[in-house]
């Protein structure tokens, strides 16, 4: 299977909150929020949007090739992270930056494979036969060779299961993920990184507390863990 099979094939569907139309917002496209705002980040501001799910809002994927292994990272941008039942702004901040990474070993079968779901500051792992050190790894839910993940209610953390256990803040504010909400299909539209208005750019996307670009050191391959 070549590569660009590969991304399509192991694009996850990921599931939202029901509650995040009212709540926050939906993936959108990040190049028109690069073309706005990169000349002057300050000029972003906080917007809940989009309301409604684009299925053909972009996914954005990277991918990195050797002997042992190929890994894919999909990428996903949206407007805002709002942590729910939090006050004075705990939690919450402009932008957010998320992704799945798929690791296949020597082959391209699902047997061979393990995920991780970014997750807060951390990642969340599934595979059905892979073991890594310091994660608890999960069993992984697939439609064929795609994952399912569910996204946590307005912070956008990625889980493996509507089962997982959730992050909480402070012991007391936890993510919220939930069945029965939109759908998202990825791999309708899968754009690389390097093919992106902001394959060069490696800043934050927004002030101070805004994620940094996938590009920036911070998001190097190993960010999940090491190899």
């Amino acid at each position: 299977m070549n590569s660009i099979d590969l991304v399509r094939a192991f694009a996850p569907i990921l599931h939202f909150h029901p509650e995040e139309s009212v709540h926050c917002c939906f993936p959108s496209d990040a190049e028109k929020i690069y073309e706005l705002y990169h000349e002057n980040w300050e000029e972003f501001e906080v917007t809940k949007t989009p309301k409604t799910l684009d299925e053909l809002t972009p996914c954005y994927y990277e991918i990195w090739t050797s002997q042992r292994m190929t890994q894919i990272r999909y990428w996903f941008w949206y407007n805002y992270n709002d942590f729910p039942g939090t006050h004075f702004g705990v939690g919450d901040h402009l932008g957010d930056w998320e992704h799945v990474e798929v690791r296949l070993y020597n082959s391209s079968q699902m047997q061979d494979a393990i995920w991780l779901l970014s997750n807060h500051l951390s990642a969340r792992a599934a595979s059905m036969t892979k073991t890594m050190p310091s994660f608890n790894v999960e069993t992984p839910i697939c439609g064929g060779t795609h994952l399912h993940v569910w996204v946590a209610l307005g912070s956008h953390a990625n889980y493996p299961s509507p089962q997982s256990t959730p992050r909480c803040y402070m012991k007391i504010f936890c993510d919220r993920i939930q069945d029965k909400g939109e759908i998202w299909y990825t791999e309708r539209m899968l754009k690389k990184l390097d093919e992106t208005n902001f394959r060069e750019f490696t800043g934050r996307w927004g002030d101070e507390k805004a994620p940094r670009s996938p590009m920036n050191e911070y998001n190097n391959r190993w960010r999940n863990a090491p190899e």
